[in-house]
């Protein structure tokens, strides 16, 4: 029978720690970036609010998906990240644009001067979100509620 050579006990134990050490860390990394929130560096500008649109995006602020943060997509660009309960409000040049939770879902026309408000709410759908068009009454009602990223 071969001889089978075993670890030292120290050697196994320093090997332990540093795998739970890397375990830790990684959910760490993990829970920091789902965590993240705020504007991103592809947030949209406009020269001249004057000759843009207005839109605002809201996150309703319901329990399901409440500790991690949603994407907000305009025109395949991650523009914003949102916690439960938190808006973004932004100007785009008028034209047809798309938005979505993650990717681009909806696609809508923007004109100049105006104002536009989308809710993000929380679904059981297989995608989890949805994202919907607000009139002006609703929208009101869900800023008040909600308070804007920064």
């Amino acid at each position: 029978m071969p001889k089978r050579e075993l670890m030292p006990r120290r050697q196994l134990n320093s090997e332990s720690i540093i795998m739970k050490s890397l375990i830790l860390l990684s959910i760490t990394t993990l829970l920091i970036v789902s965590c993240a929130h705020g504007k991103t560096e592809h947030f949209p500008t406009v020269e001249t609010q004057a000759e843009a649109a207005e839109v605002f995006v809201i996150r309703d602020n319901s329990f399901m998906g409440w500790g991690m943060s949603l994407k907000v997509a305009l025109d395949d660009s991650i523009i914003a990240r949102l916690r439960s309960g938190e808006y973004v409000s932004f100007y785009v040049k008028p034209g047809f644009h798309s938005l979505g939770v993650s990717e681009p879902t909806l696609t809508a026309p923007f004109e100049k001067g105006g104002t536009y408000h989308f809710l993000i709410r929380a679904e059981y759908t297989k995608f989890g979100f949805d994202i919907q068009r607000l009139g002006h009454q609703q929208a009101e009602i869900w800023l008040s509620k909600t308070k804007p990223v920064k």
